[in-house]
């Protein structure tokens, strides 16, 4: 099996060249036949997959990005990967399509049970907006629609009247050229934030991490574009077993719900006793330091490198190719 690891590089700590220097010196400790390839338009990828006279059947592609050129939106990797027939890492461009839009998450979770907080998507300039606002009640929090990592989060995003709001719709519309998702913003007495990242098929992993507002500056408690760019984000692993099963069971039931496939992380909310789905992020960053490496290693012992290996043979095994060489290691 001939395992070809994408890179696609950002401006941000889990896309760096570093973290992809971690993933591939991973799968290299199990895999002898490991390439990487970096492309700048699709046929140069299609191009460099192929090398060598690979076919789309002997290889497994390695992808964690949403697309070639992340600025523009363009390239987008996982419909390319399907168009060509590479099997890959990862849910199909249909769910992560889905997953890149909060409004259409949020609708699915609705209607599939899973308990989200109530929202709208919202057009800069659109009439009625402050009804809607008023129906779902203050405060809100404002965020662009279709952009992830934190992406148009801040202190501003948090509303408390129909002037803020309008004004938070209008600048993701300038900012981001897109409509906004208003959700109401759960941070009552006794509120608690946590991420759960959802690992495998056949031996399904769950890593609950809660985020701990004591060791993080002191603010409005949301997770800013600012605090994920300067690394200020803090959590801790959720060790008591009634709390991690009710995380696990919403993230389980979000996970399915979607169709994700092999990752992804879920974020929730507890506000007075009850706990939200805020959204799920089908692609979430696999950087040494993200919340999901972290949170493998301190709960279940998996180092990067081992959850790397898990995360291909997983994929591989969901898909029906053959790993070859021994299990993974570090099973949890």
């Amino acid at each position: 099996m001939r395992v070809v690891l994408v890179r696609s590089l950002a401006d941000k700590p889990w896309r760096s060249a570093a973290t992809y220097d971690l993933v591939e010196a991973g799968l290299r400790e199990r895999w002898r036949d490991v390439r990487s390839v970096q492309a700048g338009s699709p046929d140069e990828l299609r191009e460099r997959l192929a090398g060598g006279g690979g076919r789309p059947a002997d290889t497994f592609v390695f992808n964690i990005a949403e697309y070639l050129d992340e600025e523009r939106a363009r390239g987008f990797i996982p419909a390319l990967l399907e168009s060509w027939g590479f099997p890959h890492l990862g849910s199909s461009a249909a769910v992560v399509e889905i997953g890149l839009d909060k409004g259409r998450t949020q609708q699915l979770l609705r209607k599939r049970g899973v308990p989200v907080p109530p929202s709208f998507p919202a057009q800069a300039g659109e009439p009625g907006l402050g009804e809607r606002a008023r129906r779902i009640g203050y405060p809100l929090i404002v965020k662009p629609l279709r952009a992830g990592g934190h992406l148009g989060v801040s202190e501003d995003s948090i509303v408390r009247d129909g002037d803020a709001l309008e004004r938070a719709v209008r600048r993701n519309a300038e900012r981001f050229r897109q409509p906004s998702l208003v959700v109401r913003y759960l941070d009552g007495p006794g509120m608690r934030e946590f991420s759960v990242g959802v690992f495998g098929s056949r031996g399904r992993l769950f890593t609950p991490v809660e985020v701990d507002w004591g060791a993080m500056p002191a603010g409005l408690r949301i997770l800013s574009w600012e605090a994920a760019q300067r690394d200020l984000e803090r959590v801790q692993p959720v060790r008591d077993p009634p709390t991690a099963t009710m995380l696990a069971d919403l993230a389980a039931r979000t996970f399915d719900a979607i169709g994700a496939l092999d990752y992804a992380r879920v974020d929730l909310r507890m506000d007075g006793g009850d706990c939200f789905v805020l959204e799920i992020n089908i692609m979430p960053g696999l950087g040494p330091h993200s919340f999901l490496p972290m949170a493998a290693r301190e709960l279940h012992g998996l180092d990067y490198g081992a959850l790397v290996r898990r995360l291909a043979e997983e994929a591989m095994l969901r898909l029906g190719l053959d790993p070859g060489g021994a299990a993974y290691d570090n099973p949890a």
